[in-house]
């Protein structure tokens, strides 16, 4: 089945898991995995590495991702790449839909962080938006809800085009019985 799009549904077991096709994904699991295999430089493996482990983080295969992750964040610190907050952001999001909340919320503080010190505002409110499904997924759903609200200041300011998608997992959190 293919899903189109977030869907913001309480009842799931993550909020709002799903942003691509399944068509769409494979395409960057595979566009991912040549870049990996073409990188020339750190830099260029990092960021291969951390756009395959999204790619794999979204079609389901987390543990696939993490093994991946893990090694690029280590070395992205180790080399001070301009990859970092992205690699740890990558890191955080497998880690949350791996099960592993005690791992993911320090990286999702973190590449927060680094986005704030680098004052990188993609960076800052995909933080945000990553951030606020995790804390919806751990039962904290105004925490969850403050986080949206600050990415979509944020998108709505840039004009971000997912600034949508924003609105609509604040409009299903609002909707939901307290």
């Amino acid at each position: 089945m293919d899903i189109v799009g977030a869907m913001f549904d309480l009842s799931q077991r993550h909020f709002g898991r799903f942003t691509r096709t399944a068509a769409e994904n494979e395409a960057a699991l595979t566009e991912a995995s040549a870049a990996l295999a073409e990188a020339r430089d750190d830099d260029g493996t990092v960021e291969a590495e951390v756009s395959l482990g999204e790619a794999l983080t979204i079609a389901g295969r987390e543990r696939e991702a993490l093994a991946i992750l893990g090694p690029a964040v280590s070395r992205a610190r180790s080399e001070s790449s301009a990859v970092l907050g992205w690699a740890v952001l990558m890191l955080a999001t497998a880690e949350h839909y791996a099960d592993l909340p005690a791992d993911a919320s320090p990286h999702f503080d973190e590449a927060l962080r680094i986005a704030r010190d680098e004052q990188d505002e993609e960076l800052e409110h995909y933080c945000l938006h990553h951030l606020g499904r995790f804390l919806v997924d751990q039962g904290q759903r105004a925490a969850g809800r403050e986080a949206f609200a600050e990415c979509l200041v944020i998108r709505e300011r840039v004009d971000e085009p997912r600034a949508a998608r924003t609105r609509e997992a604040i409009a299903a959190l609002d909707a939901a019985p307290r």
